[in-house]
């Protein structure tokens, strides 16, 4: 985003004062569904035009150029006219109402696909160009992907006037729990969050074999659980854990993919999850709690997996803790956990995810600003000290707004051109005759095409565009609702770490100074597990906690088992170097480990023992061999 001076910085301030005000208005207020959604694209795009500038080439600058003033100008101009004609629209909300509304529905989804552009890059104005051209010539396409022809009038009539268009279920999303989560994780951020977690991390593991390493996973999955972005998140821990890894031993290679990994999982990692849990509770209609359940022991696989790669890769170059010099105050700890406390707090009671958000961003303000009052010198600074904390946490709230909402409008005009053309249930069916029944053949095209329709985006972006075309795919092979949501989930946001486009390991690697081809295949190897866990729980649902006790107990344990194998495997150590081939037995002995049927999970665990008893011997010989 540009660095701005006066008067563009104060004119954001007031910008996003505003918008974070009319969003906490609307937690209790109430607006009409079309206006508030009006109100929250209007301050998105006219922000989105100040702060983000055309290029990357131009990030950083102090000016708004006189092109993005006027965009600015005219993203505000078209929502004020749509919330002056509410009472029409609403009254005749198929009603082509003449030139002027034509001229401003084209403005506008122009609009919207310039900001998300500059937002996540040129992913959404393609696919949306894309599924235009195959909205209007769908009648030429041959058999099952052809349809009835649509008029350009009726296709911005759709995006503009229907509340299946831009204003559909995903503006919806963004102005409602969205922009609240916002709020909550800049507030969370603007007080000290990344800092206070990496000194957690520090605290737990910094003394221990690889305790830097370990130090970049706990802190990356704490913050990645507020900050919703594996790209944020290796950018707000990296910056402190990296060098810390790079000075304890580890080569600039493995911090980079040790710091990609661990900010990615934190996207799945319950119970905050991002904005992504929100998402998919807000779609399947379920409760965030039971979104929250279902994903523990899978991300717990996830960073159990990655703890124990680090833990062997570190044992093996011989990378020791290093003494913790640096103490958190305990006022520190009720900063940050004090709202996420609340904010559990009130789900359990039944609130909405809106409301829990709320109160705890209200809780964490007051436990902050308690904070700095004490700290300060002169106790007559308080109301100053207000002002310039909710100043802070606005302005933050609202750049984060800024770039979650403009994904979502990207995503929802691609959304509503798919369910127009009918495309989502087309290559459901492609897919299905292709796998012809074969469900695990349809997982892998499924997952496939999740990574690569994720590619450079942020998790959420990649998990609604990968939902509205692939959800469809598995609950036709009778996969549950919920858990073919979770299995797109987890691989749509594991495209960060995956080659050849992967946007945390490019940015940890920039941090690193490491080669990032090797940096994303290290990154891989890390998490193998979290490619193997989705299509376990697809066939058992018992990982994901649903199923009787036994059940479960066997599953779980296995699993953890499976990637303990996984990561020595991975690592290559155990007690002693592991050779190449006992490296693969190991890795196929987790993977069946994982599998939840007891009688492979005996296998691996027997193919297992052989490898470690094998392992712990050569170690025993090493050992001797040194002590002689």
């Amino acid at each position: 985003m540009r660095k701005l001076k006066s008067p563009w910085d104060k004119i954001v301030m007031v910008l996003c004062i505003a918008l974070v005000v009319f969003q906490i208005y609307t937690v209790f207020g109430m607006l009409p569904d079309l206006i508030k959604r009006s109100i929250h694209l209007g301050f998105v795009l006219t922000l989105s035009f100040i702060l983000i500038p055309f290029s990357k080439k131009q990030k950083g600058s102090d000016k708004v150029p006189v092109y993005d003033i006027i965009l600015a100008v005219i993203s505000a101009v078209t929502v004020i006219f749509l919330v002056a004609n509410y009472n029409t629209l609403i009254w005749n909300p198929l009603q082509w109402l003449g030139p002027i509304d034509k001229a401003l529905a084209v403005i506008l989804v122009i609009l919207v696909l310039e900001a998300s552009r500059r937002s996540v890059g040129l992913i959404f104005p393609a696919l949306a160009l894309v599924f235009f051209a195959y909205a209007l010539y769908g009648p030429y396409f041959p058999g099952v992907w052809g349809h009835k022809p649509y008029s350009v009038d009726l296709i911005f009539q759709t995006l503009y006037h229907s509340t299946n268009g831009i204003w559909g279920t995903m503006i919806s999303i963004s102005a409602g729990m969205l922009a609240m989560f916002g709020i909550f994780g800049a507030m969370l951020s603007e007080t000290g969050g990344a800092g206070t977690f990496v000194k957690l991390g520090q605290k737990l593991t910094g003394k221990t074999i690889g305790g830097q390493g370990k130090v970049a996973l706990i802190a990356s999955g704490l913050f990645g659980m507020i900050s919703g972005s594996a790209m944020a998140n290796v950018v707000g821990t990296g910056t402190f854990t990296i060098p810390l890894m790079k000075k304890s031993g580890y080569n600039n290679e493995w911090a980079a993919a040790i710091s990609a990994v661990g900010s990615t999982g934190g996207t799945i990692m319950p119970p905050m999850m991002g904005a992504g849990a929100f998402i998919m509770a807000q779609l399947l209609g379920v409760s965030y709690l039971e979104i929250a359940k279902a994903a523990l022991i899978p991300a717990l696989l996830y960073y159990v997996g990655a703890y124990i790669a680090v833990h062997y890769i570190s044992k093996k170059d011989n990378i020791r803790g290093e003494a913790v010099t640096e103490s958190i105050d305990k006022a520190e700890y009720l900063v940050i956990f004090t709202p996420i406390a609340f904010f559990l707090y009130y789900l359990l009671r039944g609130y909405t995810a809106t409301m829990a958000a709320f109160y705890a961003t209200v809780a964490g303000f007051i436990v902050a600003l308690l904070f700095k009052v004490f700290k300060a010198e002169k106790k007559s600074d308080t109301p100053k000290i207000c002002i310039n904390l909710f100043t802070d946490v606005s302005v933050s709230a609202g750049k984060s707004i800024v770039n979650m909402a403009t994904l979502m409008a990207g995503s929802q005009i691609t959304i509503c051109l798919i369910s127009l053309t009918g495309f989502g249930v087309k290559l459901s069916s492609v897919i299905v005759q292709i796998g012809q029944d074969n469900l695990f053949l349809c997982l892998v095209l499924t997952m496939l095409v999740c990574i690569v329709l994720g590619m450079g985006l942020p998790a959420t972006a990649a998990y609604v565009l990968s939902a509205a075309i692939l959800a469809p795919v598995l609950t036709t092979l009778g996969v549950p609702i919920l858990v073919a949501h979770l299995f797109i989930f987890y691989f749509a946001g594991f495209s960060t770490i995956t080659p050849p486009v992967c946007a945390a390991v490019y940015l940890a690697s920039g941090l690193a100074k490491s080669n990032w081809f090797k940096t994303g295949i290290l990154s891989c190897m890390i998490a193998l597990p979290a490619f193997v866990v989705p299509y376990t729980f697809i066939y058992d649902t018992s990982l994901l906690l649903m199923g009787s006790i036994g059940a479960v107990a066997i599953a779980v344990i296995t699993a953890f088992l499976g990637v303990w194998a996984i990561g020595a495997g991975v690592a290559g150590y155990i007690r002693a170097k592991i050779s190449l081939p006992f490296r693969i037995l190991a890795v196929v002995a987790g993977i069946l480990l994982v599998i939840p049927n007891l009688t492979v999970s005996i296998l691996g665990l027997v193919l297992f023992a052989v490898v470690y008893v094998w392992n712990f011997m050569a170690g025993k010989k090493v050992k001797e061999a040194v002590n002689a």
